[in-house]
């Protein structure tokens, strides 16, 4: 990889370098706007050439700093090259139909090709990078165990398998949710039965996510059914095997594929999570199937045809989801048949957002363990009353009805939107055609200067300053017109870096509260 595909977006030496380069960006466009004023730059060309540059650099450098932050908060990128290969895949795209789903022969691994050697990262997780004998997928797979595990303690563990969206990976989805924490809490509280939670990549090629063994594409659906819980239960030999403590969940297009996993695998999986999914799968080449294929794996679908087996799914999405997760869940709701369940969570506000994640997660704990088919499944004590009992549990919101409301000063409101754009043309007026000419002098250096034939012309493009000024210092006058300059600049790049934000978070239907984007700054700032 080269130097440029290396650099680090989740790093904060990165972040700050980006916000380093900004900030010399501005002081020195406020001192090269003065440089730009008709008496110094005749040229109209060079005149108006030098002041875009003077806007858009640091307008792309604070705009990128942004980028970096909430970046950091859930991890999506992680390098350069990644994003790059991300606006690749996003403009090229495939749209020719595929061969549809492969057969792949998923067989008994030697025990030697299950053995994988974990190390751990600074954040506790356990991670190793391993080729699935059956896919040949070799991608990073986390491991987070609570703080007391061992292999030899005697305890027969459960497992949450994770699936994380697009664009993202296991590891910063997981720390930005704050996994660890809530899973051992809800193990010190008796919430849940002892659990360890795995969290496979599936980023296993440049495209987005599919759930599917795609023809001509890797076997992710091996990947993640059979090879990934062969190699835990290999070295994790006291986890169960039982599917009642066996359950898959996600996040956005990984929440999709953990309900369709589970629905395609029961004899893996006897329940299933799905944080802010779709009903019908968006990404990857499982759109390239034809019509009837999108029908038939449609989530709300696969449940209403299916011969009912006891699978349970929690569906969390917020109200004001712009993708449609809350509706994802009722539709869910409405399909299942006993004895299958879906408990539906839909709170009002939150978006489809890292923190409306973190704070479902315990949520999320809660629901599984207030079933006692998982404490029985690994030999240990009823968890279903205290989970019952939870104040996790308790803020579960079922709903029948979804009213999709955008509050027009939301981050995704049109007020917002119209009160920024209407912020970024005044101030880039202001700094285009008026910040050159503030270059404070007095009386007496203009009559010094005017001494010379050709600075006639410049002195009549000059701000003139009389009375309040004639007695302020040459240096004062020089500084103020600075600030004066940088002041202007300064409004009209940040207000234009807000605005692509903004616009950003609207066509993504990212954040919809000004506390969940301020949470998520916070937290890619640390």
């Amino acid at each position: 990889m080269s130097v440029l595909g290396s650099i680090p977006l989740t790093s904060i030496k990165t972040l700050v370098a980006v916000a380093v380069l900004a900030v010399l960006s501005l002081l020195a466009g406020a001192s090269l706007l003065a440089r730009s004023a008709p008496s110094r730059c005749p040229g109209r060309t060079r005149r108006w050439l030098g002041r875009a540059v003077i806007l858009l650099v640091p307008t792309f450098l604070i705009a990128s700093a942004g980028a970096l932050v909430f970046n950091r908060s859930l991890g999506l990128v992680k390098t350069s090259g990644d994003l790059a290969k991300l606006a690749l895949s996003t403009t090229v795209g495939t749209t020719a139909q595929s061969g549809g789903e492969a057969d792949v022969n998923a067989q008994s691994a030697a025990a030697s090709e299950l053995d994988a050697t974990f190390t751990k990262t600074e954040d506790g997780m356990l991670q190793t990078t391993w080729t699935g004998p059956s896919s040949g997928i070799t991608q990073p797979v986390f491991v987070i165990t609570p703080r007391d595990y061992s292999p030899n303690d005697g305890k027969t563990y459960a497992v949450i398998e994770l699936l994380h969206g697009y664009p993202g990976g296991p590891d910063g989805t997981m720390q930005g949710a704050q996994v660890q924490d809530a899973l051992n809490n809800a193990i010190d509280e008796g919430i849940i039965p002892p659990t360890i939670i795995v969290g496979p990549s599936l980023n296993v090629d440049e495209e987005a996510h599919d759930c599917a063994d795609i023809e001509g594409r890797p076997a992710v659906y091996t990947w993640v059914t059979h090879d990934v819980p062969a190699m835990i239960r290999h070295n994790f030999p006291n986890t169960t095997s039982h599917r009642d403590a066996w359950m898959i969940g996600g996040f956005s297009a990984g929440a999709y594929c953990a309900i369709w996993t589970a629905l395609r695998t029961p004899e893996t999986y006897g329940a299933a999570a799905s944080l802010s999914g779709y009903d019908t799968q968006i990404e990857g080449h499982m759109t390239n199937q034809g019509e009837q294929y999108l029908a038939d794996n449609t989530l709300s679908t696969m449940l209403a045809n299916r011969t009912p087996d006891g699978m349970r799914i929690y569906a969390m999405a917020a109200g004001d989801d712009a993708v449609g997760g809350a509706y994802t869940a009722l539709k869910m709701a409405s399909a299942v048949k006993e004895p299958d369940s879906v408990t539906t969570d839909v709170p009002p506000s939150g978006g489809h957002a890292g923190p409306l994640w973190r704070e479902h997660i315990p949520t999320m704990l809660a629901w599984w363990g207030s079933s006692d088919r998982v404490s029985r499944a690994v030999g240990a004590a009823s968890t279903a009353a205290t989970a019952q009992s939870s104040e996790a549990n308790a803020s579960i919101v079922p709903v029948t009805t979804v009213t999709h409301e955008v509050r027009p000063t939301a981050p995704n409101g049109y007020l917002t939107l119209g009160l920024l754009i209407a912020g970024v043309l005044v101030s880039l007026v202001v700094a285009w055609t008026v910040a050159p000419r503030w270059q404070l002098r007095r009386h007496d250096d203009e009559r010094e200067q005017a001494d010379h034939a050709d600075h006639q012309h410049r002195a009549r493009h000059r701000a003139q300053r009389s009375g309040l000024f004639s007695s302020v210092p040459r240096p004062a006058l020089r500084a103020l017109g600075y600030l004066a300059r940088l002041t202007s600049l300064g409004a009209a790049t940040v207000s234009a870096a807000l605005l692509i934000g903004i616009a950003a978070n609207m066509v993504g239907g990212f954040y919809t509260s000004w506390s969940s984007i301020a949470q998520s700054f916070m937290d890619g700032l640390r």
